[in-house]
């Protein structure tokens, strides 16, 4: 199969199992976010601005929180899902990211993106190219506005989390499978420790696992917001019941 066709049945099968995680295969082009490129700062300057503007009252902690998850989703859905959809993971040095009225969302890859085919390591090697794409983008992000390393790095192991309980949904993992997968991941990205996935008992005896996070995602800051049900801030009890609440099986 020519590469880019190949390319092309990658971002398809990432697209059907997260509508809203589009990428085209095309050259990137001159106003998307390229990690390393001119004017990207600029750019994530920008995204800075329109989240300060937006929410003024949220403090400097969401607006950088915010940006920053907004920077970090695409490449890391990306990753896993066509890992474990297509046993293949792309290069993500070139991946040009579109950003629009304050949010990131759909992206380039060109056409000679190299694919590396599945083997035994492809969770080792998707993670070393997701980690080495935001090392980079940890830099110039912080040349602009500034988050803490280590919040940052949770933030991308809590994200990668939510990537793989939408993979155990889209494939039925077993809960066991699942953990499994999150202790190999959060090895190869250089995040182990306890995992903060929770386990919960529904009233028809089933048992989800839900993302109590490690790192808060500051959106009980704006004057519109509250802590999510998975938040760090919240007494187990409370996410506990809030998770009862919003999971379905």
């Amino acid at each position: 199969m020519h590469p880019a066709t190949d390319l092309d049945a990658l971002l398809k099968s990432v697209s059907l199992c997260l509508p809203g995680l589009n990428g085209n295969v095309a050259p990137v082009r001159s106003d998307q976010l390229l990690c390393g490129s001119q004017g990207n700062q600029e750019r994530i300057a920008a995204l800075h601005d329109y989240w300060q503007q937006a929410h003024p009252e949220a403090g400097r902690h969401y607006w950088s929180t915010r940006c920053w998850t907004l920077l970090i989703w695409q490449p890391i859905y990306l990753s896993l899902l066509a890992a474990h959809l297509e046993h293949r993971v792309p290069c993500l040095k070139r991946m040009g990211q579109s950003i629009r009225q304050g949010f990131v969302g759909g992206f380039n890859l060109p056409p000679d993106c190299p694919l590396r085919s599945g083997d035994r390591n492809l969770v080792e090697n998707a993670a070393e190219r997701l980690m080495n794409l935001l090392e980079r983008q940890l830099e110039e992000f912080n040349g602009v506005s500034n988050i803490y390393p280590k919040l940052a790095r949770l933030l991308i192991a809590d994200c990668a989390r939510a990537a793989l309980l939408l993979l155990q949904r889209h494939q039925g993992m077993s809960n066991g499978q699942l953990r499994e997968l999150e202790d190999r991941w959060l090895q190869a990205l250089g995040f182990p420790g306890k995992s903060p996935l929770i386990e919960v008992s529904l009233e028809d005896g089933s048992q989800c696992l839900a993302l109590g996070r490690n790192a808060c995602c500051q959106h009980f800051r704006r004057a519109d917001g509250e802590p999510c049900a998975g938040c760090p801030r919240l007494k187990p009890a409370e996410r506990l019941q809030r998770f009862r609440e919003e999971l379905v099986c």
